[in-house]
């Protein structure tokens, strides 16, 4: 081999190592070559979580592979030139969930919470038609449509109006036809009639505003009218603890927020036209903090966590009250009503024309314009803090955050008188037969 073929040979050997070198280190960086455009371009990628996990995923119409498994919670999808890709997930007893994924250079589209719809609920097993329910882990109480019988583990127990339960179904509170109100106790089996104590406190049907059983003790019965707040122990032979008398000319206004160390309420004054913000410990009886006073009446009181209050004024303005730091911060306005997620980080605000999602932790924020906005309901949460439920007069709705152009709002079921349980991750509702039905939402 002469010198001369060597050389080139040499440079020959160089020119493709430099070349397919260069290729290799242009792949590595996310360039293809896009045999559509006849150009070269970057590529991203989509990744897909699915709930069922081993739903069908397909992209464009095309069947991809579901690679979920021990050590992969989602799918991930790379390869793929910058456009607009139809994201389409199937599974048997499910409704399908299309979103639309727009890949950019580099970027990975994240579809990280794509919850499947189940489209068809089981019956629970009641001997008569519901009016209303409660349930909680399991365990459901039922009211019939017509006899108003209280039925609990198919057994009629009591007839009347359930006005309020504790939040594990330990105990309620109903009012009999004959107008009579009683404590039914499930766990002995008892009934206590507690008129005679309302009676005691100059708390009757007509100015009562308020009487639930503490959500964080059951023993403890509140009770609210426009002069007095008062705790019946329900443990202590029926003792009665006076929280709080109204101030003169003033009155005690509903609703009373309840949490798991405080109370708050509000003493309305006439003559000033001004509301203030009453904090109460419950363990120690003393007010913690009496400071707010804002201008007109106040029409919802909401703790968004165990030191902040949500505050919606008579005109719709939304504040966020930190009880510690004596703050006010003004959120929104045209509220209706709001609805903080179980820790508190995030806000769903149903307004008159709209939903808005805050986040006290990030910079999230999300507004919805979905159908009917101003009959519907109550809203909520979905374990995943990404998702909600929307209740109308006639139907309950699932709607996902990420879905802006609610491409995905699709209908659970016809009925009324939802409730969904997070520890089983079921949602119930009377169906329009009046049937109680539970749809098993995927884990």
């Amino acid at each position: 081999m002469t010198l001369r073929t060597r050389k080139a040979l040499f440079y020959g050997l160089v020119a493709l190592f430099l070349v397919v070198g260069g290729g290799v280190a242009l792949y590595a960086q996310g360039w293809r070559f896009d045999f559509g455009t006849f150009q070269p371009s970057k590529v991203g990628a989509i990744f897909v979580r699915s709930y069922p996990t081993d739903a069908q995923i397909s992209i464009n119409g095309k069947p991809t592979q579901n690679k979920s498994g021990f050590l992969s919670p989602g799918t991930f999808i790379s390869d793929l030139f910058p456009k607009n890709y139809t994201v389409t997930l199937k599974e048997k007893n499910y409704d399908a969930w299309t979103e639309t994924a727009p890949v950019t250079p580099s970027m990975v589209v994240q579809m990280k919470y794509a919850v499947l719809v189940p489209d068809t609920g089981t019956n629970v097993a009641t001997s008569e038609t519901v009016r209303d329910f409660f349930e909680s882990d399991g365990n459901i109480i039922t009211t019939n449509a017509t006899s108003s019988a209280i039925f609990w583990r198919g057994k009629k127990i009591a007839t009347g109006v359930i006005i309020s339960h504790s939040t594990n179904l330990k105990n309620f509170i109903y009012q009999t036809p004959a107008g009579n109100d009683m404590v039914y106790d499930l766990t002995e089996g008892t009934t206590t009639a507690i008129s005679s104590i309302l009676r005691s406190i100059d708390a009757t049907s007509k100015n009562i505003t308020s009487i639930a059983i503490d959500p964080y003790d059951a023993t403890r019965i509140i009770v609210q009218t426009p002069q007095s707040i008062n705790a019946i122990d329900l443990s202590n032979g029926n003792n009665v603890i006076d929280i709080a008398d109204a101030p003169r000319g003033q009155v005690l206004q509903p609703p009373l927020a309840i949490s798991s160390s405080l109370f708050a309420w509000t003493q309305f004054d006439v003559a000033s036209n001004t509301s203030q913000v009453v904090v109460y410990d419950k363990f120690s009886g003393n007010i913690t903090d009496s400071s707010l006073v804002v201008p007109g009446a106040i029409k919802e009181l909401k703790w968004i966590d165990g030191g902040t209050l949500g505050i919606i004024e008579s005109d719709g303005s939304l504040y966020r009250y930190d009880v510690s730091a004596e703050q006010l911060t003004t959120l929104a306005d045209d509220v209706r009503d709001f609805y903080p997620t179980s820790d508190g980080t995030e806000l769903a605000v149903l307004e008159h024309h709209s939903i808005e999602v805050l986040s006290f932790t990030t910079s999230d924020y999300y507004r919805f314009n979905p159908p009917q906005v101003d009959s519907i309901r109550d809203l909520t949460w979905y374990k995943d803090g990404s998702h909600f439920f929307i209740d109308y007069p006639d139907h309950v709705s699932f709607l996902d955050l990420e879905d802006v152009g609610l491409r995905n709002l699709i209908t659970v079921s016809q009925g009324s008188a939802s409730f969904y349980d997070t520890q089983a991750n079921a949602l119930y509702i009377v169906d329009q037969g009046q049937k109680l039905i539970r749809f098993d939402f995927p884990s």
